[in-house]
């Protein structure tokens, strides 16, 4: 597996330090986050912010750029943190994760149900989280109603923007508020570059799954076959201890 997070000259608001978590509910809903996030990641055309509390870790994605929705249901969506503070693999979420026969039969010309935007489709078809790198969880899909506490949610607003909320338990990843020692977290939209195909959504080109091989490519079964190395889009870094009260 390529090494995902390659370090990246990211223009925009980048997120310098955590920020304390209230009464955030994981409903895909950005109500608790304020009017607008604050942070931006601009390659990838998207805006986040990462909070936390004493018991979780908590990220926020708004995206409106259509074609970066799509390769997020494709792809899906990547958070990541370091608990040594190094800008390395690290535990990581990846969502949302959908069920390709469910969207197809959810998308299918005998659905008198079927929605006129895929990304709807899309969304009714979602049906797991992937995890890597827990120590006590092992590499896989988990149940959107899991009993280890990591949960996410994605929603369209009435913007049209895609918004996920994603809550990772502190003790997954065997850290406290209290410990004050830094963490680096990485967020980025999933992609492979392939060598020529430029850095946009649209020249990108999906592999049939990667990096979690649940059969996607861009979108839904389009993407080219993987090279042997692929070269992953980099995310956005915030280093930062823990917020406290």
């Amino acid at each position: 597996m390529a090494n995902p997070i390659a370090a990246q000259r990211n223009k925009g608001n980048v997120q310098q330090s955590l920020d304390r978590a209230t009464a955030i509910v994981i409903d895909g809903k950005l109500d608790e986050w304020g009017d607008t996030l604050v942070y931006e990641h601009a390659t990838q055309k998207f805006r986040y912010h990462i909070k936390n509390d004493d018991k979780n870790l908590y990220i926020a994605m708004r995206v409106v750029d259509k074609d970066r929705q799509m390769q997020i249901f494709a792809q899906g969506l990547a958070f990541m943190t370091n608990t040594k503070g190094k800008k390395r693999e690290g535990p990581t979420v990846y969502f949302p994760v959908a069920d390709r026969l469910a969207f197809r039969s959810i998308m299918s010309a005998d659905n008198d149900n079927r929605p006129d935007d895929m990304r709807k489709g899309a969304l009714a078809a979602i049906r797991a989280i992937y995890v890597m790198r827990f120590e006590d969880v092992l590499d896989g899909q988990i149940s959107l109603e899991n009993t280890y506490g990591i949960h996410a949610q994605a929603t369209l607003d009435t913007a049209d923007a895609l918004c996920v909320e994603m809550a990772v338990p502190l003790e997954r990843l065997r850290v406290s508020v209290q410990d004050g020692d830094e963490l680096a977290f990485n967020v980025k939209i999933n992609g492979v570059m392939i060598p020529g195909s430029g850095s946009s959504a649209s020249t990108m080109r999906r592999g049939y799954g990667y990096p979690y091989g649940y059969g996607y490519g861009y979108p839904y079964g389009y993407g080219q076959a993987m090279p042997s190395k692929p070269r992953e889009e980099p995310g956005v870094w915030v280093v930062a201890p823990l917020a406290k009260e």
